[in-house]
């Protein structure tokens, strides 16, 4: 009797005009809409978990840095790039006057409209909206952690190597890592080879 070998499981996630059009869904021009965005590009820019945007607070967000709170009390810091500083510090300027007038218990850095801590439902409902309206795929799962599949594939993509995307994911090893390295297609694999040419490399 042999083993039967388990189905690779291709994680299908979204494409780059899906993602932006989805971040385009909310026009940050009040604080809910703003809040909104940002949570996308924080899942876009990331790569974070539903429940460590949730637990994140003010003091967590940092200069050029975010401090995360992962899986087994594990921290990490992540990079702040430009683009997401510059909607980082609108967002403060916009949530700062919103809760003026109002008593704050709290200290969330992601707020619901009555200044709650988020749950983890209310993101994912966030994260459904926005691909509703950005009509995705059918066949694609809207949810914060396709977006976190997305980052992932995206980081690869662009050239990082495992062990590094394995550790700004907040994984123990580098084997859950490459199930995400598995799930890119063949002809996303020669584009990145093209640029990885030992030849033209010399």
């Amino acid at each position: 009797m042999k083993w039967m070998r388990e189905p690779k499981v291709l994680i299908q996630t979204f494409n780059d005009v899906e993602v932006k059009r989805m971040l385009n869904v909310f026009k940050g021009d009040y604080y809910l809409s703003l809040r909104n965005k940002l949570i996308l590009m924080f899942f876009v820019d990331l790569g974070i978990r539903n429940l460590e945007l949730c637990t994140l607070s003010s003091l967590d967000v940092r200069d050029s840095v975010i401090k995360i709170h992962g899986k087994g009390n594990k921290e990490r810091h992540l990079y702040i790039s430009p683009l997401l500083k510059k909607y980082i510090i609108k967002y403060e300027r916009v949530k700062e006057a919103y809760f003026k007038d109002k008593i704050m218990t709290d200290s969330s850095f992601f707020l619901s409209q009555n200044g709650k801590t988020l749950t983890v439902v209310a993101i994912e409902v966030v994260v459904k909206k926005a691909g509703a309206e950005a009509k995705v795929r059918k066949h694609i799962r809207c949810s914060p952690h396709t977006l976190r599949h997305y980052y992932a594939q995206k980081q690869l993509r662009l050239g990082l190597d495992v062990y590094s995307l394995s550790r700004l994911l907040g994984h123990e090893s580098t084997v859950i890592t490459n199930h995400y390295l598995q799930s890119i297609q063949d002809e996303q694999i020669l584009e990145l080879a093209k640029t990885t040419s030992p030849l033209m490399n010399l």
